[in-house]
């Protein structure tokens, strides 16, 4: 019996099958401390469900077998083995992209997005703008899409103009703009939060077979001030001076 594990952290689904479980591939939670755990007696008792009933706390972690998870999502039944459905997902995976990239790199021009932009590098802690230019269909309003892990590593300042509607689309938040007839600009501004290099990606849709992806990298560094020339060099540069 397959569990997946809603994590009491960040709230995402982990599945026991994962590679990484079980840490928490969005948070990095340890999923299987006794605090999880149904059976917990709490802390500094002794548990009646593991080998030699040792004392515990809500943060011990005695990879222990009778670990029964408090918050399940659901339970499934395998059909083939953990190692054979992660390399047909991968499989999978690696052929979606392949269509994908295929679609996207065909020579006909968007007629969604126009144009976009956004800085190449940015100091930590400072905001940055994602700017688009947007062609809607008829009386179609523009649903921009931002990858979930963008809001993860970036904070989310605003989007100009103020979408009517947010929705959650799998791996993507989707935000409806108001109507335009005339191409419309979009701003999306971001506060640069952590260090290191992030692959931003959004998308544009105005009909389910009218969209337009955009991608870009941006660098997020740590602000580097001026080194002072010592005093004893500006002390006698002034003596010469005068």
């Amino acid at each position: 019996m397959l569990r997946t594990i809603i994590c009491p952290r960040c709230g995402e689904w982990m599945d026991e099958t994962h590679p990484d479980f079980p840490r928490c591939v969005f948070c990095g939670e340890k999923l299987t401390q006794c605090g999880f755990c149904r059976a917990f007696p709490g802390n500094g008792k002794p548990c009646l469900k593991a080998k030699g009933h040792p004392i515990v706390y809500a943060s011990s972690d005695l990879n222990c077998p009778h670990f029964i998870p408090k918050f399940v999502a659901r339970k499934t039944h395998p059909i083939l083995s953990p190692a054979v459905r992660w390399q047909m997902a991968a499989s999978l995976m690696f052929t979606l992209s392949v269509l994908i990239v295929a679609f996207l790199s065909r020579p006909v021009p968007s007629r969604v997005l126009l144009a976009a932009s956004a800085p190449s590098q940015v100091v930590v802690g400072d905001s940055l703008e994602v700017r688009m230019l947007v062609k809607a269909t008829a009386n179609q309003p523009v649903r921009l899409r931002l990858d979930r892990r963008l809001l993860a590593d970036f904070q989310l300042i605003g989007i100009s103009p103020l979408p009517t509607k947010v929705e959650q689309r799998g791996q993507f938040y989707e935000f409806v703009l108001p109507v335009s007839h005339d191409p419309q600009p979009v701003t999306v501004k971001f506060k640069s939060t952590r260090i290191g290099e992030y692959a931003m990606r959004a998308m544009v849709v105005t009909a389910p077979r009218n969209q337009a992806e955009w991608q870009a990298k941006v660098k997020v560094v740590k602000q580097t001030t001026p080194p002072k020339p010592p005093k004893g060099l500006a002390v006698i540069a002034m003596a010469l001076w005068r």
